[in-house]
């Protein structure tokens, strides 16, 4: 049994399935957001280029929920993200994409046991990353400016498929209804490329 928890360690999930599926850098805007304005009420920031890791959305048990919010950048927000309300780290995001399968946690922006020597596989919507800085990303990651181009996407999916956890019976609880039980979703109504540095 593997753990999750925030910086403070009010917050405590602990997973079922030890293994981290797979792992993707990720420079898009939200990712980058939603790091600031925690950081801004106290959590770390992570680095310019977060990686990001992906494991079974299976939950034992958790410990601190009444800790525990879910926040969403905007109305038209596909991600929800968990914080810790007393020191704001993120402990993970669900997406609709994630099919219910899996869920994500930026290992900067938390505590865990888990093993997170993985390489990343892809670096995604580096359309808007800022920075010039690509020094991570070595020449046999996948590389995408975002969604849009049919042969890319091809790709990705391609990448993705064998890396992805099989379908099979739950022994807990999924990240999905982790959200469900933390009383609502606060949505932040962030405008699109503000940020929260040095506020």
């Amino acid at each position: 049994m593997s753990i999750i928890k925030c910086t403070c360690e009010e917050c405590k999930i602990f997973l079922n399935d030890q293994k981290i599926y797979y792992s993707v850098f990720c420079g898009c805007e939200d990712c980058r957001q939603a790091a600031e304005w925690g950081n801004s009420h106290g959590s770390p920031l992570p680095d310019k280029l977060q990686k990001l890791i992906y494991v079974r959305s299976d939950i034992k048990k958790v410990e601190g929920e009444k800790y525990m919010h879910a926040y969403q950048l905007r109305d038209d927000a596909r991600s929800t993200r968990i914080h810790c309300v007393k020191c704001f780290s993120i402990i993970g995001v669900d997406h609709p994409g994630y099919k219910n399968a899996v869920f994500m946690l930026i290992p900067q922006l938390c505590k865990t046991d888990l093993d997170l020597t993985i390489k990343p596989v892809a670096a995604l919507f580096m359309k808007d990353y800022a920075y010039e800085d690509r020094s991570k990303i070595s020449v046999d990651i996948l590389v995408m400016d975002d969604f849009l181009t049919e042969d890319i996407n091809n790709n990705y999916h391609t990448l993705m498929k064998p890396l992805t956890p099989q379908n099979k019976d739950l022994e807990g609880i999924t990240f999905r209804e982790l959200i469900k039980k933390v009383k609502g979703v606060t949505v932040l109504n962030l405008k699109k490329g503000e940020s929260f540095i040095n506020k």
